[in-house]
């Protein structure tokens, strides 16, 4: 049942998350924060330490190299927490899944934002709201899992 528990808030979060990239461009730490101490505690109830340590590798494997896109600028901070909510609730290997198939979702939007640029004769977009592509990849994983 934690494991249901868990899978359904990350849910919530990407969904709450998707549209706030959408509309505000952000990735709000009210939302990410919560979601990623109470999905690592829901694994802890449902088998302890082990499981802990499972999803904090999970949600490792998905943020660390996040981060390092996130420093010269090229994704915000608020991705970066995102994709550790979904590395944590998918764990360890999972989180290995869920990072693969977040990079392909977000290459594919990003190509079809500029396609969609060029149909429409504008410039690039300037912006990727990643959160989508963190949804969609998280839920890919899950599905494919």
């Amino acid at each position: 049942m934690p494991f249901r528990i868990a899978l359904l808030l990350t849910l919530a979060t990407l969904a709450v998350c998707v549209v706030t990239d959408l509309r505000e461009r952000r990735i709000p730490n009210a939302v990410t924060l919560p979601a990623l101490v109470v999905v690592l505690g829901l694994f802890g109830v449902a088998g302890g330490w082990p499981l802990v340590w499972n999803a904090f590798l999970g949600g490792a494997v998905c943020a660390v190299p996040l981060l390092f896109a996130a420093f010269p600028g090229f994704i915000g901070m608020g991705d970066v927490k995102l994709i550790a909510v979904s590395g944590a609730a998918a764990g360890w290997p999972g989180g290995l899944s869920v990072l693969v198939l977040v990079a392909l979702a977000g290459g594919i939007q990003a190509i079809l934002q500029w396609a969609w640029a060029v149909v429409r004769g504008r410039e690039r977009p300037k912006y990727v709201p990643y959160a989508c592509s963190i949804a969609a990849g998280t839920v890919a994983a899950f599905l494919v899992s």
